[in-house]
């Protein structure tokens, strides 16, 4: 287990789908200010662990418990969706969801609507353009080109969201969701169809974000190249049960893991794959 502080604990999550146990008795942790990965091979319930920590689904047993770092602690399974972005659990998805119609600095504007609304008053200073709000709409709008700048898409600020290359896209999430102001951001296979240049590119950014800005972050990822080179703690799901914790050192090396996504079962075999990568 890591030495620093949990910003998530997870605890006996348990989730059924009719008679299909998808999530059974899951327990682990996400330290603040790292980088914990959540991998498995495909059907191993990493995305429906994911789903109950953002609020899309509600476990049939168990606690998440959301440490903020302002020191309130809240119980996930017990918020909307909605309530938990609110709180600072921030998620990008596998599948691109930007505005695709609005520009790059829209994107990044909507995301901080929230916070705009509230200091309008809802709709109340905005609409007589207080000094108040004035403020808060000039801080949003640094916010927005502090990320187009770290996600090197300044000279795409007004380029339509939905025109971006894909990789462009793909950065634009992450901006987006940093916009919103997360304490645990959750990325749900960041690395999705880029390619092994862009995939170098978003190591670094993830990195920096972790820190330069103290980030917790919370990873879904099927690229080894990512998970492995960025991730400071591993957790590893085969139907939907936790079989393997550590580094990523320890996790290369681990025969469980192995065997979850070679499907050798055989010791020999085992040892000497183990005897290659170490």
């Amino acid at each position: 287990m890591s030495a620093a502080k949990p910003i998530l604990s997870v605890e006996h999550l348990t989730i059924r789908f009719g008679g299909l146990v998808a999530i059974d008795d899951l327990s682990f942790n996400a330290a603040e200010g790292e980088i914990t990965a959540l991998i498995g091979p495909n059907g191993a319930g990493k995305t429906t662990a994911f789903n109950c920590i953002t609020g899309f689904y509600k476990p049939d047993v168990g606690r998440m418990s959301f440490n903020h770092p302002g020191g309130k602690t809240y119980y996930l399974e017990r918020m909307d969706g909605f309530r938990i972005a609110q709180a600072g659990v921030v998620r990008s998805f596998q599948n691109i969801r930007l505005f695709p119609a609005m520009s790059v600095a829209e994107n990044l504007m909507v995301a901080q609507h929230v916070a705009l609304m509230r200091a309008s008053m809802f709709s109340i200073a905005g609409f007589l353009r207080l000094p108040s709000f004035l403020k808060a709409e000039r801080e949003a709008r640094d916010l927005a080109r502090h990320w187009l700048e770290l996600t090197g898409l300044s000279d795409e600020a007004d380029t339509l969201a939905g025109s971006l290359p894909y990789g462009s896209q793909r950065r634009l999430e992450i901006a987006r969701a940093m916009c919103a102001g997360p304490k645990l951001l959750c990325l749900d296979e960041p690395a999705a169809g880029l390619n092994p240049s862009e995939s170098l590119a978003l190591n670094e950014l993830l990195l920096k974000i972790r820190d330069d800005h103290k980030m917790s972050i919370l990873l879904i990822e099927h690229d080894m190249s990512v998970v492995m080179q960025i991730s400071d703690r591993i957790n590893v799901l085969e139907q939907g049960r936790l079989i393997a914790e550590g580094t990523p050192v320890e996790i290369r090396n681990n025969p469980d893991v192995i065997r979850a996504y070679l499907g050798v079962e055989d010791e020999d075999e085992v040892a000497a794959v183990v005897g290659k990568g170490a």
